[in-house]
């Protein structure tokens, strides 16, 4: 069974995006990605990767000069890649979207979070590379506990699973503390550094720059993996959006 861990990154009100990311791969892969990922823990001392903290500098990682924080993430992410088939990180402009959301008039619309979950649970059973054994052996969902909006995502599962009649493929959905597993920290990675890269995209394209900015640390997170990543700035008929 394909088992997809997911985290959020920007629900707090000052950020403009929202974005879920996070990665999937077989049950026994995460298995062995969890033995050996811990070695680069123990090795730089660091109990729980809270992405946030990484790039601020607190709690475990105070003190770290830029260069450690690099290779920390790199040997981590090296393990990954044995392991891991995909990453995936979906993300919406907040504001845009709930504008357009009220002008559609709709008595329900769901909130950015769970149009982004629901991305990408499409992207997991259409994807090229991951939608052959997405239909095949079946996918399990998991996130990181404590959003508020983690009960309406767990809503439109089932209501996917019961509307396309699919339950033989979307087996189930829980969610799981930060602390509980090194997968859902490396999607908190993805997460963080994946949401920073669509807003430094976002604000680029406003200015009317051609370039795109792309910090250090997204580029060694990207690195000898495939991922499906899109930054969507707009909705409805006036959809549009930016890969990265």
């Amino acid at each position: 069974m394909l088992v997809c861990y997911l985290d959020d990154s920007g629900k707090d009100p000052q950020n403009p995006i929202t974005t879920l990311a996070g990665y999937i791969a077989r049950d026994t892969e995460w298995e062995l990605f969890e033995t050996g990922a811990e070695k680069w823990f123990t090795e730089f001392k660091v109990g729980v990767l809270h992405a946030k903290d990484l790039h601020d500098g607190n709690r475990d990682f105070a003190g770290w000069p830029v260069l450690r924080k690099h290779a920390f993430v790199s040997r981590i992410c090296q393990t990954r890649n044995r392991h891991i088939m995909m990453g995936l990180s979906m993300s919406a402009l907040k504001g845009v979207y709930e504008m357009r959301a009220a002008e559609s008039g709709r008595k329900r619309t769901v909130t950015p979070y769970s149009f982004c979950f629901e991305v990408i649970m499409d992207w997991i059973l259409r994807d090229i590379r991951i939608g052959h054994l997405s239909n095949t052996e079946g996918v399990a969902l998991i996130l990181e506990c404590g959003h508020d909006n983690n009960a309406e995502a767990e809503q439109e599962f089932y209501a996917v699973r019961k509307l396309h009649k699919i339950e033989h493929l979307l087996h189930s959905i829980r969610v799981v503390p930060k602390e509980s597993c090194r997968a859902i920290q490396l999607a908190d990675l993805l997460a963080f550094y994946s949401r920073r890269d669509g807003i430094a995209m976002y604000n680029a394209r406003q200015e009317g720059k051609e370039v795109h900015p792309v910090d250090t640390m997204i580029k060694i997170i990207v690195e000898n993996l495939p991922h499906r990543a899109f930054v969507a700035t707009d909705f409805g008929p006036h959809v549009e959006g930016r890969p990265f």
